[in-house]
């Protein structure tokens, strides 16, 4: 019997994109699939030794609440009290594995590089997308670069951040959505990009 293999791929591949309308989109999507995710629970009375180890390792000042910091080849969002969700631009699934040897005995590590699907979202008409999408206040004084929250998106739990402004000052977001429920998003996200039009990166 031939062996057969499992292979990765993109939960939003062949998920179906707009025609293109005649100027430029509202909206554009792009893809983050292949990032290293991790989840951290803090271990009881350890916080002051697990923020000293990021510290060490990763150049981050730990978040105490619902906003991310990037430092060294890794970001740390909290999700919750005493919990954080980690990422890494090319770690995969080893990352958890490294996390998991650097952070015990401080905290517990539990790879979701599998289990969560990341889209990054910018132009001129992401914050009012996101505003009829998720029940959030956008407005840029209320939710800064930095600034991170979990909600919902149609029906969706989502966790989500605002990332450094782009060259033209427009906003830019990436969203975490479980990767079962990846398809059931984005034609939310498309329904409510429809009026500014919709356009995704080339990578996708």
């Amino acid at each position: 019997m031939a062996e057969s293999a499992f292979v990765a791929r993109s939960p939003f591949k062949d998920l179906g994109i707009p025609a293109p309308g005649s100027s430029a989109p509202g909206v554009i999507a792009q893809d983050r699939d292949g990032l290293g995710l991790a989840t951290i629970i803090l271990r009881r009375g350890q916080i002051e030794a697990l923020s000293q180890r990021v510290r060490e390792l990763y150049d981050i000042e730990l978040p105490r609440g619902s906003a991310r910091a990037s430092g060294r080849e890794a970001a740390f969002l909290g999700l919750a009290p005493d919990s954080w969700l980690a990422s890494t631009e090319y770690g995969g699934n080893e990352f958890a594995v490294a996390l998991r040897t650097a952070l015990d005995p401080f905290a517990s590590v539990s790879d979701q590089s599998d289990g969560y699907a990341v889209l990054r979202l910018s132009g001129p008409k992401v914050r009012e997308t996101l505003a009829k999408l998720i029940p959030i206040d956008f407005h840029p004084r209320a939710f800064r670069p930095g600034n991170a929250a979990s909600s919902i998106a149609s029906h969706i739990g989502v966790t989500l951040w605002r990332l450094d402004d782009a060259p033209d000052g427009s906003s830019i977001f990436e969203m975490a959505i479980f990767r079962s429920l990846a398809a059931d998003f984005w034609h939310a996200l498309i329904e409510s990009a429809a009026e500014f039009g919709f356009g995704c990166d080339q990578s996708m």
